[in-house]
């Protein structure tokens, strides 16, 4: 319209433009369809989006750092900590999420088996001390302020996980991703991952009365999905595609 206004449109307008009528008997139920955003919106949206890149840009060729530097601090600029001016913030949590999805998926595709299996034993053992001993001195530091069981655990599991987004960003940014270095670093990354999700899973069994299938479920659940699953991964799955699906191509 007129005043700057992406409208809606309802399906009642729509059906009597094509000669036809919708709803009930009274014509008072109907619907509408669409998204009612103003052209301020999108105006902020794109501010928003061109702050994160200037900045993520002046951490990468000014400061000789990652743009996620930048763009991190353009976040807590821009967030509720300081300007609290986010332009649509569900639908930046939404891409955000589906970034997030994107960047695990990423990973796994860069990750190469051949020299995964080199660095197994050694990134095994760096994502086991690496996890676990943050862990253990987030639970020994809520214990000592004296937080309770559940809530030690629940501390001590914000210390365990790495993340692997930031990990990706990172590596990537320094074309070490498919160095030896940056597999132990991935592999581990998903190990401390796993290791951080089965404990907090164990917060659920010790809601209740505690009973050791509730506690023993959860380790043995994760140590099947993913030693099945990666089997399956590896051996079954490639076997498949190139069957069903790069021999039609």
């Amino acid at each position: 319209d007129d005043t700057g206004h992406v409208t809606d449109i309802p399906v009642e307008d729509a059906e009597h433009g094509m000669g036809s009528h919708g709803g009930g008997e009274d014509g008072e139920h109907h619907s509408e369809f669409g998204v009612h955003i103003t052209f301020e919106d999108l105006y902020a949206s794109i501010i928003f989006f061109t702050f994160i890149y200037v900045m993520g840009a002046f951490a990468q060729r000014v400061l000789r750092m990652p743009s996620l530097v930048g763009e991190i601090f353009a976040g807590i600029i821009l967030g509720p900590p300081v300007a609290n001016w986010v332009p649509n913030p569900i639908a930046f949590v939404m891409l955000g999420e589906i970034g997030l999805i994107l960047l695990v998926l990423e990973a796994g595709i860069d990750i190469d088996i051949t020299m995964l299996k080199l660095i197994g034993t050694r990134g095994l053992i760096i994502a086991i001390v690496g996890s676990i001993l943050p862990i253990g001195i987030g639970i020994a530091i809520a214990f000592a302020l004296g937080v309770d069981t559940k809530g030690s655990i629940a501390a001590g599991c914000c210390f365990g996980p790495t993340s692997l987004g930031i990990a990706m960003n990172i590596l990537r940014q320094g074309k070490i991703v498919n160095t030896p270095v940056g597999q132990l670093i991935v592999s581990a990354a998903v190990i401390d991952d796993m290791i951080a999700l089965i404990i907090l899973s164990l917060l659920s069994a010790l809601t209740g009365p505690v009973e050791v299938v509730n506690l023993v479920m959860p380790v043995v659940s994760a140590l099947l999905f993913l030693g099945l699953g990666g089997y399956i991964a590896l051996t079954w799955f490639p076997k498949l595609f190139n069957r069903y699906v790069l021999s039609r191509v």
